[in-house]
């Protein structure tokens, strides 16, 4: 079980290997990096509501609540990190933007274990999520190369998703190690944090980023197709 939830893992890395290429070779404009941030916001922001939250609050209602706590608790946190380090952070340096960085490596790692708590759930619901984070991956990604694009170096640009999308294997890794045999309330509790994770970088990161980009009505609906689009592959896939 361990070795099928980390080969599956490396799906939504390959996606997020192809977002950095694509964003290397021929960065979008600001118009295009606004909708795709929507658009990457909405699918997920979709994976917390649709996939994530309903089934805990219906089976364990109290665990999902403290664990959607503690998610508002350690995301906040690392708000305030990674505004340090944007303040922190030299003009002569690589055009990272830290605060969406960090967001997205926490939120990856949080996948892994997402991951591999379905794994351990269910083969089904496994690859359920896989397919959720490879789609998720992409946009997600190529947002991140976007938004670095225009100062730093294609190389950097390129590999900036792939690096960060690695702490999904190894959170998959964890998850599917100590969650193989946890009790629901436990599962419960991770999927809860996991849920805040996923909003935090949809409204925290990925919408701000996307406002400053400017505002389009088109970009806007990206928001909504995002939201959509994973509705109808959730009903698709769990069919």
């Amino acid at each position: 079980m361990l070795a099928r939830a980390v080969l599956f893992s490396l799906i939504p890395v390959l996606a997020a290997g192809v977002s950095g290429v694509v964003a290397a070779l021929r960065p979008p404009g600001r118009r295009v990096t606004s909708g795709i941030q929507h658009f990457a916001a909405g699918v997920v922001f979709a994976a917390a509501a649709i996939e994530l939250l309903p089934g805990v609050l219906r089976q364990q209602p109290w665990v999902a609540i403290v664990g959607f706590a503690a998610g508002i608790v350690v995301m906040f946190a690392f708000r305030a990190v990674s505004s340090s380090l944007e303040r922190r952070r030299t003009a002569a340096g690589p055009a990272l933007p830290v605060g969406l960085a960090v967001a997205t490596g926490v939120d990856f790692a949080v996948d892994g274990l997402v991951l591999g708590a379905g794994f351990a759930e269910a083969p089904t619901t496994g690859v359920l999520l896989t397919v959720a984070l490879a789609v998720e991956y992409l946009f997600v990604g190529l947002s991140l190369s976007a938004s670095m694009s225009r100062g730093a170096s294609r190389r950097l640009t390129a590999a900036a998703p792939t690096a960060l999308s690695l702490l999904t294997v190894a959170g998959t890794a964890v998850g599917a190690l100590l969650l193989a045999n946890a009790s629901p309330a436990l599962l419960g509790g991770v999927l809860a944090f996991g849920a805040v994770a996923f909003m935090y970088l949809a409204t925290e990161e990925l919408l701000v980023e996307a406002h400053e980009q400017g505002e389009t009505a088109l970009g806007s609906v990206g928001f909504f197709v995002g939201f959509l689009i994973y509705l109808l592959l959730d009903e698709l896939i769990g069919r």
